[in-house]
């Protein structure tokens, strides 16, 4: 027994033996191989193709940078499910940054924050100014209200201390109104539905999200003259539905969960983490109830069976970004967008030195690529034998 080693004597006759039946090259074994074997084959002159040594999720062969560093290290926990909404905790072995962002709302309540519109009034921009001493973390899908229309925001967000006027980008989620004036804009605490948040993380056109509203105001069965998202998701009936949906927190809580994965009808829908578990206990509820949204929404139209996803499979959802491809864009404020487009998920993370402050997954429909059209087969032409007319 050599191990992964041979001694030359046995090494250089199995060389040896391979010129003489005329071999150039060779294809070894994807593990390492012994420097002697790797000489002997260089002295007789051929060609030696050897794999990358590595399996699986290696950081050679992962890119590495948040997203994946987050994802390597989360494990996913189950927590909660009623009817079709199930929900798993993730945690991580320790926490990069621990600082407490404020919220949109706590700085919106303490005055901290404005947001107002811009000279008059444009649809895809606001303005925001942190007046205080402590970062703001607003997120992607949350939304405003007030100004000429309500709006959502388009990405994640932090704005540091004393930040000055910063513009944000904006879907508008109010269709049918642009009044007069320039109120600054209050949050309900509210975050737009799973659906019309996904095509935040999507980069998708203002029309996807005026159809992502309509669509939410119609399966949820609410009649509204201006298409208002926040005006559908505030409806009596609808908040009495997502209530149920909300679990007892006693009960349930894990003071290390930073983030969730969440499934609606057996299929994992998207997953939010955080950088820290204070931060994430800010957001959980609102985004929970963005989720349940969209769960509330099939429930009133069909009963629905469906096999319950294990923890297994709400990490391998999140695992998905491993094998993406990954660009970087300018954020306003502070940090920069990480985006990632996977077969089955897109993610976008907003990053500050290194540390992915929150993390949006979403699961995207993968479009079957056309089949192949065959190659024509042209018929042989017809060839007489001699002799014969």
């Amino acid at each position: 027994m050599f191990g992964n080693t041979e001694p030359d004597e046995l090494v250089n006759p199995d060389v040896d033996l391979m010129k003489r039946a005329g071999a150039n090259f060779s294809r070894i074994a994807h593990n390492p191989q012994a420097p002697n074997l790797l000489r002997r084959l260089d002295e007789k002159g051929m060609l030696l193709i050897l794999e990358i040594p590595i399996w699986g999720d290696d950081p050679l062969a992962v890119p590495d940078n948040p997203l994946t560093w987050l994802v390597r290290r989360a494990s996913v926990r189950p927590w909660h499910e009623h009817r079709g909404l199930t929900v798993f905790l993730v945690e991580l072995p320790e926490v990069e940054d621990e600082t407490l962002y404020l919220s949109l709302d706590e700085a919106l309540e303490s005055g901290a924050l404005t947001i107002t519109e811009k000279e008059g009034g444009r649809v895809p921009v606001l303005l925001a100014r942190n007046k205080g001493t402590r970062p703001v973390l607003m997120l992607a899908g949350e939304i405003l209200v007030g100004g000429k229309q309500n709006r959502a925001l388009r990405h994640s967000v932090l704005l540091p201390p004393k930040s000055g006027a910063v513009q944000l980008p904006v879907y508008c989620v109010e269709q049918g109104r642009w009044s007069a004036g320039d109120a600054p804009f209050r949050s309900r605490s509210s975050v737009a539905a799973h659906s019309v948040r996904a095509a935040a993380v999507a980069q998708a056109p203002q029309s996807e999200v005026w159809e992502g509203v309509a669509m939410s105001r119609q399966n949820l069965g609410v009649a509204d003259a201006t298409t208002d998202l926040q005006r559908v998701q505030d409806d009596a009936t609808v908040r009495a539905n997502l209530a149920d949906y909300m679990p007892d927190q006693e009960a349930n809580e894990r003071p290390r969960s930073l983030g969730m994965v969440v499934a609606r009808h057996g299929q994992i829908i998207g997953a939010d983490i955080f950088c820290n578990p204070e931060v994430f206990a800010k957001h959980r509820d609102r985004l929970l109830e963005s989720y349940a949204l969209d769960c509330l929404a099939a429930d009133r139209h069909e009963d629905i069976r469906f096999e319950r996803p294990g923890a297994e499979d709400a990490e391998k959802f999140l695992r998905r970004v491993m094998r993406a491809e990954f660009t970087w864009r300018d954020a306003p404020g502070e940090g920069r967008l990480l985006d990632a487009v996977a077969p089955g998920c897109r993610a976008t993370a907003l990053v500050r030195e290194g540390t992915a402050l929150h993390a949006a997954f979403v699961a995207r429909q993968e479009r079957p690529s056309p089949p192949d059209r065959p190659m024509p087969i042209r018929p042989m032409p017809r060839r007489q034998r001699p002799g014969i007319q």
